[in-house]
């Protein structure tokens, strides 16, 4: 395997182990959001057709390109979480 070959093997890993996490964390019996909550968050997303928008662009753009979906998705929720907590 190429140095490129191994970087993007160590990125998918590494985006996999994030997903897993955040797979986790959303579904444990811990998480303090319930149902009410996640209705809410859906019908902000209907109030707020850009970023549904947004992100049902990025879906049908990069479609075919998994790896690079899924590293823009993580990156723009990274951005986002980043705001919210600063």
């Amino acid at each position: 395997m190429n140095k490129t070959q191994q970087a993007q093997a160590e990125g998918r890993h590494s985006r996999a182990a994030v997903l897993d996490y955040l797979a986790e964390a959303l579904t444990s019996p811990d998480n303090p959001c319930d149902v009410e909550q996640l209705n809410e968050f859906k019908m902000t997303l209907w109030h707020f057709p850009d970023l549904k928008q947004a992100i049902d662009k990025t879906e049908r753009v990069f479609a075919d390109k998994g790896d690079l979906r899924r590293a823009i998705m993580l990156a723009a929720a990274y951005e986002i979480l980043e705001r919210l907590i600063a």
